[in-house]
């Protein structure tokens, strides 16, 4: 909420948001709020977004990974044409210039998702196992969301190249480039794809955890575009990414004017491909963002994981509601040792004057019994995330 000074000298930011954080500005002090979490609250945020995806119903996991897969494939089909029909450009200035423009346009899919709540098979490998890992899920649920996340993805990916095929844009240069890039994907050996799959889900997930340390849009979208385009341009190996590509490869390879001899079919696509690439997003996903960062700020400093530890029933309702998290209890710690912020008096007896419209608070309509959960989290700086489902 915005407040000015009616003389006009000092103004105050006073945010729904996280830690209050003081410094110093030219013409008077200002007091400002951090939209960005801390790494330990962060891990807190993926801990809480993977509880909530093992709790949900397992046809909402199934139809938001179709829907990932299919925004996989708006991003992904961007890049190709783009990056297909500047041949000329490429001829002057080499093949890195189309490498680099399919890298930069690439990172629009994961907007759509992290930001709609759908869910990519690669960060549900990060999100479900810390659940579990911190004691918020139990290991069936984890497996569900994972193997239902794989299923839907692909299952999105491919309606969306049969889509892309219907509408007559699996031709030209996105032909061309899809039909190479099928061919480049599925001409490498089984370890070399596992390997990549391991460097190209560790990028993804740390897109995945500084968009949710983020909270506002500017901040979310810059945590996802230099992880994914770094992952792109590297020729790391991403299983939704693949899962639209290359049967859009194959469906242009099969017309004669892109037919290449000894093409890779089917079989090929998911034995050198898809298959290694899954296991080797998983691996990264579950061990090193899971249980790294579980080391890092959770129970793993401890050396042993909760569900070997001594069981003890929760004292409170609170308890009852939040399972105790070493970050989360950090953060909860450090919020209340946060002195309150004072309301600045107004100057020589003047008036507090509102503020402009336009920088007024937005708060949605209908009465606040109506609202979510996670909703009220926001409103309410409940522990300074939200309970979102998004991944």
């Amino acid at each position: 909420l915005w407040h000015f000074d009616a003389a006009g000298g000092e103004q105050k930011l006073q945010s729904v948001l996280h830690e209050h954080i003081q410094f110093g500005a030219m013409g008077g002090g200002t007091t400002a709020t951090s939209i960005v979490l801390g790494p330990g609250e962060g891990y807190a945020a993926i801990v809480d977004k993977g509880e909530q995806l093992c709790k949900a119903e397992k046809i909402q996991i199934f139809m938001l990974s179709v829907y990932a897969g299919g925004y996989i494939g708006f991003g992904a089909l961007l890049s190709l044409t783009i990056s297909g029909n500047i041949d000329g450009t490429v001829m002057i200035h080499g093949n890195g210039v189309s490498g680099y423009i399919y890298a930069v346009l690439f990172p629009v899919n994961l907007l759509f998702i992290l930001l709609s709540g759908c869910i990519l098979y690669t960060g549900a490998t990060f999100t479900t196992p810390a659940a579990w890992i911190e004691g918020r899920a139990n290991i069936v649920d984890v497996a569900s969301v994972i193997i239902i996340a794989w299923i839907g993805n692909i299952v999105g990916s491919v309606i969306f190249a049969l889509l892309t095929e219907a509408c007559g844009l699996n031709e030209g240069g996105v032909a061309r480039l899809a039909v190479s890039v099928l061919q480049s994907k599925t001409s490498k050996g089984f370890g070399e794809i596992l390997l990549r799959g391991i460097g190209c889900n560790w990028l993804v997930c740390m897109a995945v955890y500084l968009c949710s340390m983020a909270q506002d849009m500017t901040g979310k979208y810059v945590g996802i575009v230099f992880p994914i385009s770094t992952f792109v341009a590297c020729g790391f190996e991403h299983y939704p990414a693949n899962a639209y590509a290359l049967p859009l490869g194959y469906i242009a390879s099969l017309k004669d004017d892109y037919k290449v001899e000894g093409s890779a079919g089917i079989g090929e696509a998911f034995g050198l491909n898809l298959i290694p690439c899954s296991i080797g997003n998983l691996i990264a996903g579950v061990f090193i963002m899971a249980c790294g960062f579980s080391y890092f700020f959770g129970s793993l400093r401890d050396g042993v994981l909760v569900h070997f530890k001594k069981r003890q029933q929760p004292q409170t309702q609170e308890e009852k509601e939040y399972p105790s998290l070493t970050a989360v209890e950090n953060f909860r710690t450090q919020g209340e040792a946060l002195p309150p912020v004072a309301e600045q008096a107004p100057q020589d007896g003047g008036t507090t004057a509102e503020p402009p419209t336009e920088m007024r608070r937005q708060v949605s309509p209908g009465p606040i019994a109506d609202r979510p959960n996670w909703v009220q989290a926001i409103a309410h700086n409940d522990h300074g995330f939200a309970r979102t489902v998004s991944c």
